[in-house]
């Protein structure tokens, strides 16, 4: 081979891991059914599935390109006995991406007044928040609970010596 075909194989290879890797990953094929239908279809359909499921759903279509955050909305029109199923798939994720969105759902429900008085639900969130790593998600991340907190009328914890 010559060193004009050596490059151009090059180029091309480079050029196809670049492609490659600007897509995003496909969604799983539950997700993606879903994410297809229109609208008005997926607003029927995600009332229809238990919350765990919703969640799975909502974490899956926030990883779209736009993210829909809309999802959120309807997990927090579950009312205040979805706050327990909320904060322990909180706690079980591992991505601090996805930590994140849950918050988001949490901080809706902090607007509707479901987390009012809640502490050991703020004190779970902020487990959370203080154990992330990359710092643009936990700032991110630290302003969804100070909103929650405010929203609760749970006090932000100051330490005074």
């Amino acid at each position: 081979m010559s060193k004009i075909d050596l490059l151009s194989y090059g180029l091309i290879v480079v050029l196809i891991c670049q492609a490659w890797s600007a897509c995003p990953p496909k969604p799983p094929a539950e997700c993606r059914s879903f994410l297809e239908l229109s609208l008005e279809q997926r607003s029927v359909e995600f009332q229809t599935y238990p919350l765990e499921k919703q969640l799975e759903i909502y974490l899956c279509a926030m990883k779209t390109e736009p993210p829909n955050s809309s999802l959120a909305y309807s997990i927090a029109d579950r009312g205040e006995q979805a706050v327990p199923v909320v904060v322990a798939k909180l706690k079980s994720l591992k991505n601090e991406g996805d930590q994140e969105d849950v918050i988001y759902v949490l901080e809706v429900m902090s607007d509707r007044g479901y987390l009012r008085g809640k502490k050991e639900v703020i004190s779970q969130i902020r487990d959370v928040v203080d154990a992330m790593k990359l710092d643009l998600i936990k700032n991110r991340s630290s302003e969804r609970l100070r909103k929650i907190q405010v929203n609760s009328g749970v006090k932000p914890f100051t330490y005074t010596p």
